[in-house]
Parts: structure tokens; sequence; C-alpha cells
């Protein structure tokens, strides 16, 4: 939180600048390079910012854009509607989300009614925050990767070898009881496995696909739940995408299978038991970290170790009964 009087300090300080070239829409790119070359401090302008009649902010033509482009053609026919521009009381916090997240070289600056005052440059915003903004993001991507693996954020300052141990310990309970699960299954289908060889050549391909598309919508939606934005319609779109991806991966394991195999049922179980599993391990991912954090359980140290375990156990289950059932 910005100190009282601080927080506006990058825009209505000296650190706004004025140097910045606005066109008319119907302005031509000759009439633009003209206004550009009379413009103070011509040689550190990025971006030529469009205004309507009423002077309102309405597009922006990259520099690079308009010196390519033919000289009677008109700024609208060139410009980008959607214009990332910051209000002219935006607090520091604001500003340096901005840059951080854009990457763009200046944003432009407008009042309450849209006119464009000023320019807020990468080279003044770098001056102003160059101590503070590398660690805060050092300090989020650090506390990113901590939560990604399931440790808690605090976890390089405990000392303690005895803390770290027993906070890590029960989930890894639940991967030896997955794995010892999964032993199980396999020992079941025990005589599919010596008869067909080639089904237990495929194991850790079909294993490893459902794991890797289930960690990743974990992922999603433990980054949601760590930044209190859970949007449903990204929750599903993120499953959605991830099943298509498991089933276009079953396609290629399908057709590898073909080549190994002279039945043609075994790349149908492949591909069957492929889809299947990363869609569930998909619907887990993405599902477990919001029923862990109804039940105060940290969805970063659970939700991983659940979705692996029962992931890997219901492909096994799946691909198995499968390869019985068309091959045995």
């Amino acid at each position: 939180m910005d100190a009282p009087g601080e927080a506006h300090f990058l825009l209505q300080g000296d650190r706004l600048s004025r140097d910045f070239v606005s066109v008319g829409v119907e302005d031509t790119v000759a009439q633009a390079l003209e206004k550009m070359r009379a413009a103070p401090g011509s040689n550190e302008i990025f971006y030529c910012y469009a205004c309507d009649p009423q002077g309102r902010l309405v597009g922006v033509v990259p520099i690079r854009k308009l010196i390519r482009a033919a000289p009677d053609e008109h700024i609208a026919s060139l410009m980008f509607t959607r214009v990332v521009k910051l209000p002219v009381d935006a607090p520091d916090s604001l500003v340096e989300d901005f840059f951080v997240t854009y990457r763009f070289l200046a944003f432009p600056v407008v009042d309450a009614e849209g006119r464009i005052v000023g320019v807020v440059e990468v080279g003044n915003f770098v001056d102003a925050f160059s101590d503070t903004l590398f660690d805060e993001v050092e300090g989020r991507v650090r506390d990113e990767v901590f939560r990604f693996v399931g440790l808690p954020e605090n976890e390089m300052k405990q000392t303690r070898p005895v803390r770290m141990a027993l906070r890590r310990f029960p989930w890894l309970l639940v991967n030896i009881g997955g794995g010892f699960l999964a032993a199980t299954v396999t020992r079941l289908f025990e005589q599919t496995v010596e008869r067909l060889v080639v089904v237990a050549a495929f194991i850790p391909m079909v294993l490893v696909l459902s794991e890797s598309l289930g960690v990743q919508t974990t992922a999603v939606s433990a980054a949601m739940i760590a930044n209190q934005k859970v949007d449903a319609h990204q929750v599903r779109r993120e499953v959605l995408g991830t099943s298509l991806a498991g089933m276009m991966a079953a396609g290629v394991v399908a057709l590898l299978g073909s080549i190994y195999s002279p039945h043609l049922a075994f790349p149908f179980v492949l591909f069957i038991a492929i889809t299947l599993s990363t869609s569930l391990a998909a619907g887990l991912g993405a599902l477990l970290p919001f029923a862990f954090q109804r039940f105060r359980v940290d969805p970063h140290l659970a939700s991983a170790p659940l979705v692996l375990a029962i992931s890997d156990n219901i492909t096994l289950l799946t691909y198995f009964t499968l390869v019985t059932r068309l091959l045995g």
C-alpha cells in the first residue's frame, strides 16, 4: 500500500512526460510524420497516439508501422483501437503492474474525459522503481514456484528440519498409498501383462500424459485461489482445452502403438484409455484445489498428490480393463 502523499508520485511528478505525438484519426501518414518531426523530444517517441475530433484518445500506432505505411494512408486504417492506457490518478502500484504485465515501452495517461495528458515511459519507470520492482517480482516468482511444488511460502525461513519434514510427510504418504494401489491394480491384471508384453511397454507413456495434464490444470486453479480471482469460465475453458490436448496426444500414442502390435484393437485401446484418463485428470486438477479450499486444507499442498494418485489408478484400471476385454 502506498504511503499518504506518495501514491501518485510517478504520474503527478516530473516523470510524467509531455513529449508525445497525437494526431487526428483522419490524418494521413505524411501528416503524422510531419507532426512527429516537429514534436519536441522526437528522438524518444515510441508510439503515435490517435485522437478523435473531441481530443479523446481512440487509437495508437507503433512508430515502426507508421514509417512502413504509404504516405497517403490514413491513421484510422493503421491504428490499434484497443489502447492500454493509465488514468491520471493511477497509483504507483498500478503503473508497476502495467509495465510488468504488458511490457510496453510507454503508456498514455488520460484524464477523466479520455483526453491524453502525457505518457509514462519505460526509462522513467525503471528509474523510479529499479530497487523495489525487482525485489517484488523476485518475491512473486519465488512464492509461485514454492506454492506450485507444494511448499509453504516461508519455507526458506524455517530452520528446523523436523518441522519441514512433518509438514511434507503426510502428503508423501498419499503418494505412497497411490503407488501401492497402482501396484495392486497392475497385479490384478498380471496375466494380461504376461500374455501381451506390449501392454507393459506403454504403461509409462499412458501414465505420464494424465499426470502432466492433471498437474497443469491444478496449477491454474491453485493460482486463481492464490490471487483470489476465481473465474468459472476460465476453469471450464482450461479443462476443455486440456482434454482436447489429451485427445490429440492419445492419437499420436495410438499411431505408435500400431507399430508395435499386430492387433488393430490395441491402438484403439490406447486412444480410449488416454483420452478418458487425461480428461479425468484435467477435471480433477481443476476442481480439487477449490474443494480443498472449501474444507480449509491448503490446496497447494494437497491437490497435486491426490490428483496424481487418483489419475494414476483410474488410468491403469481403464487401460487394463480395455486391454483385457478387447485383446484377451
